[in-house]
């Protein structure tokens, strides 16, 4: 850094305000839990973005799902092992293209299994909410859609 060029001033509201949604997040995570039912949180989310690629009829190869898992293509290959060997999911070779390239897809069971752990965190969400009132609850939703939404707006300009 230059001798002209001047650090950006912390504002030190947001700096508390940062400390405390981290916090809260670490704490919902924490209250969650590491166990939806049959799928572990890795589990599900893998599930979850082979079901949405499904949904959007988009093959997905292994690859391609570690790119979006923020895995090693070896770190996605070992809990689509795991989740091969539970009938989840399963691996095949497109004849129409390069037979390299190994896709993966989700099975009914996998399906079933996905919607068996996102009941479960439906449910213990919904304990969670129980101490708020309606329109808290409401304030909440809405304000978790905006920074969603603006946080994935932010990070697709990066």
């Amino acid at each position: 850094m230059g001798q002209d060029e001047q650090l950006p001033e912390v504002d030190a509201a947001l700096e508390a305000d940062v400390a405390v949604i981290v916090q809260a997040f670490d704490d919902f995570r924490r209250q969650l839990g590491r166990q939806f039912g049959p799928l572990s949180r890795p589990q599900r989310r893998t599930l979850l973005v082979l079901a949405e690629a499904q949904k959007n009829n988009m093959p997905m190869r292994v690859s391609e799902l570690a790119d979006v898992l923020k895995l090693s293509v070896a770190g996605a290959t070992r809990t689509l092992d795991t989740l091969e060997g539970l009938g989840y999911l399963r691996r095949f070779r497109s004849p129409q293209t390069d037979q390299r390239q190994v896709y993966v897809q989700l099975t009914d069971e996998g399906a079933q299994a996905l919607a068996a752990a996102n009941a479960v965190i439906a449910q213990r969400v919904q304990t969670m909410l129980k101490r708020l009132t309606p329109a808290e609850r409401t304030e909440l939703a809405t304000l978790l859609r905006i920074f969603v939404h603006e946080s994935t707006d932010a990070q697709e300009e990066s």
